[in-house]
């Protein structure tokens, strides 16, 4: 049997410029990601003012006869296809590599949101919108794939006192997105205004707009292109090779980025890649004792998934990390649900024209992501390395609840005030200095290496199930006119009561190496099901 590798040297790196790098090149998915989400939120309005314009109508807002089924399938297929991207990439990335994936998640987004952007209406059924909705969805699996692929390269590069600051800084890349996509779409509506206006006074119709969100979806595309190189000269994961029982390749891949960490140090080592694992310890270490970190699962790597997450204490632990993220979802839509009245009592919800209409739209989500959304993604990342994990869910799922209990029983005499702004915005600042947060981090660390990846896309997937079933079930649930309101934020409380709840099956993983997270699921009453197959050692004779 071999023995399993000892990643020390790489854990006891303090942050330095190989980890800065790892941030952006892993944060570019979920910057294009963010900017997407928010573009698309615009552009829908926009698509449907340009392609489905009401003759002789007078208001921006009713303007548009877009068929709802066109609208529903827009919002949903980006969803469904990111849910299937997470499940599919999660496996890949275990089964093929974190490498062999991570370029090609990145290439699918670019494809799918260039092809978006050039969209055309056709002479058949299918028409523009058939051809959005497709591209949508291929963009959602990119969108998807990239969550277990990044989280899990930034997990497995970082050191363990930086590990969760550098998943978090690359999960806060989507504030950054959000943020820069608000100045993006406000600073081409301003640039663009002269072609923006009305040829007459007898029409509110500009077929101008037609541009802008082309524009706007192709702006997206770009941070991706020029991530491309940077992902391609990636190197694998050392700990993925030393999991697939390949330690040479483990060592080699192990002392690339040894080389490149000690580099941007200004250190000046030399690394013999033809030695072996022995004389190259200060590199890869390979422990044969069961005290020390990974040993436990290369000793077992004979036990499946079905066999190690059929033991309810390791079950409960992947099923607590999924319904966390469920119930966050379902509960992150409520703060969804209120942003057109948000964006009304702060005067951001109209206009004369469809310029000032889509210009106020930018500003307002500006305003908005500057008030809860962003602050609360950077709060994360200053203090996770301090609080750790499971404290900022806990206290995320605690003060959400008592925010939605509040807005529960005071919605209707808070609609319309100044008190609803700040619930809004405090919910938004602990969505992410909280569970929307911790729930991408933990599942990128708590996992053994064999099934980390997996692991992720099935914890991501079943958030993302909760985000549809909330989108498309409990937008109808709360009443043309908002009248049943109330009951949708009950089942939001109870959600982030169960979020609290499940976090306590979750274990702290501050301060422990991922080989001592992954060795804890193979306890004794597991291997004493499944012992270790019997292995005939061969001496060799010189």
């Amino acid at each position: 049997m071999s023995a399993a590798a000892d990643f020390s040297a790489m854990d006891s790196q303090k942050f330095n410029r190989f980890h800065l790098k790892t941030i952006l090149v892993s944060g570019v998915g979920f910057y294009t990601d963010a900017l997407d989400i928010f573009i698309i939120n615009l552009a829908i309005p926009m698509i449907a003012f340009s392609w489905f314009f009401v003759p002789g109508a007078t208001e921006p807002s009713k303007a548009s006869a877009m068929p709802s089924i066109v609208t529903s399938l827009l919002k949903a297929s980006t969803q469904v296809g990111t849910l299937c991207g997470q499940l599919v990439f999660g496996y890949l990335g275990d089964k093929l590599g974190r490498k062999a994936t991570y370029g090609l998640v990145l290439a699918i987004m670019i494809i799918a949101s260039f092809n978006t952007s050039l969209a055309a209406d056709t002479k058949g059924f299918i028409g523009i919108g058939g051809m959005l909705i497709f591209w949508r969805l291929v963009l959602g699996v990119g969108i998807g794939g990239d969550y277990p692929i990044s989280a899990v390269i930034a997990s497995e590069f970082a050191s363990v006192s930086t590990r969760g600051l550098m998943v978090a800084a690359v999960f806060s890349m989507q504030g950054m997105g959000i943020l820069t996509g608000c100045l993006f779409s406000t600073l081409l509506l301003l640039i663009l205004k002269p072609t923006l206006q009305p040829v007459d006074s007898t029409t509110i119709y500009v077929s101008n707009f037609d541009n802008v969100w082309r524009i706007l979806f192709f702006i997206g595309v770009l941070p991706a292109i020029a991530a491309v190189y940077w992902r391609l000269q990636v190197p694998e994961t050392p700990r993925f090779s030393a999991a697939k029982g390949d330690h040479d390749t483990a060592m080699k891949d192990l002392s690339k980025v040894m080389h490149e960490i000690q580099g941007s140090n200004g250190g000046d080592i030399s690394v013999d890649l033809e030695a072996s694992p022995a004389s190259s310890s200060e590199h890869l270490a390979l422990p044969t004792t069961a005290n020390q970190p990974g040993y436990l699962q290369e000793k077992y790597t004979h036990i499946t998934f079905g066999q190690l997450f059929g033991n309810w204490k390791n079950g409960k632990v992947l099923f607590a990390c999924a319904m966390a993220w469920f119930l966050l979802d379902v509960g992150f839509y409520g703060v969804q649900l209120n942003q057109s009245d948000i964006l009304k009592f702060i005067g951001y919800a109209k206009g004369a024209t469809a310029y000032e209409y889509f210009l106020n739209q930018s500003i307002g989500n500006l305003i908005l992501s500057l008030c809860g959304t962003v602050p609360g993604y950077f709060f994360t990342v200053a203090l996770i390395e301090k609080m750790g994990r499971i404290k900022i869910q806990l206290m995320g799922f605690g003060i959400l609840t008592a925010i939605f209990v509040v807005l529960t029983i005071f919605y209707h005499q808070m609609k319309g005030t100044i008190w609803l702004v700040i619930a809004f915005t405090a919910a938004n600042f602990f969505f992410n200095f909280g569970p929307n947060t911790t729930t991408f981090i933990l599942p990128a660390e708590i996992f053994p290496t064999k099934y980390r990846s997996t692991c992720h896309g099935i914890s991501a997937a079943t958030g993302k199930a909760g985000a549809i079933l909330a989108a498309f079930g409990f937008d109808q649930i709360k009443g043309k006119n908002g009248e049943n309101m109330t009951t949708v934020l009950a089942i939001f409380t109870a959600c982030m009561i169960g979020g609290f709840l499940v976090t306590f099956w979750v274990p702290e993983t501050k301060g422990k190496s991922l080989e001592e997270l992954g060795d804890a699921f193979y306890h004794p009453d597991l291997v004493a099901q499944h012992p270790a197959p019997m292995v005939t050692e061969k001496k060799n004779k010189e």
